[in-house]
């Protein structure tokens, strides 16, 4: 059972690619979070994010025009954390679709852990409309 299912409409008129989801700025702004590009590894792309007080390193497994894949590497808020965004166009606009799967790694239910994700990842899919409108 994933920990986030959301799907974020795009804004219709917006030329849109998955790369932009790699933007290291764009997703501290959307995140409200301190992400950095790391040194590639194994031939993945890496980045350090620091967000509500935790730190951790996400890897890209999986890049193309439609798809991202990503993991936590090590020990963060969310164990066996794999990331799957996925971009599609339909009759009614483009969207992502957004699926985390893994549980929780602390005190915090996974349950609890699942309304605080929904809540920021409601609120990143709004920035990030935002910021799609802009262009």
């Amino acid at each position: 059972m994933p920990l986030l299912d959301i799907t974020i409409q795009l804004p219709q008129h917006t030329k849109f690619n998955m790369q932009r989801l790699t933007d290291c700025t764009l997703l501290s702004k959307i995140f409200a979070a301190e992400i950095i590009e790391l040194e590639k590894s194994g031939g993945d792309r890496r980045r350090s994010v620091n967000m509500r007080g935790h730190q951790f390193i996400e890897r890209i497994t999986h890049l193309s025009d439609t798809e991202i894949v990503y993991q936590i590497e090590g020990n963060g808020p969310v164990k066996n954390h794999q990331g799957q965004i996925v971009y599609i166009e339909s009759s009614d606009g483009p969207y992502l679709h957004y699926q985390i799967h893994g549980q929780s790694n602390s005190w915090v239910p996974t349950c609890l852990l699942k309304v605080v994700m929904n809540y920021d990842f409601k609120l990143a899919a709004k920035r990030l409309k935002e910021s799609l409108s802009e262009r």
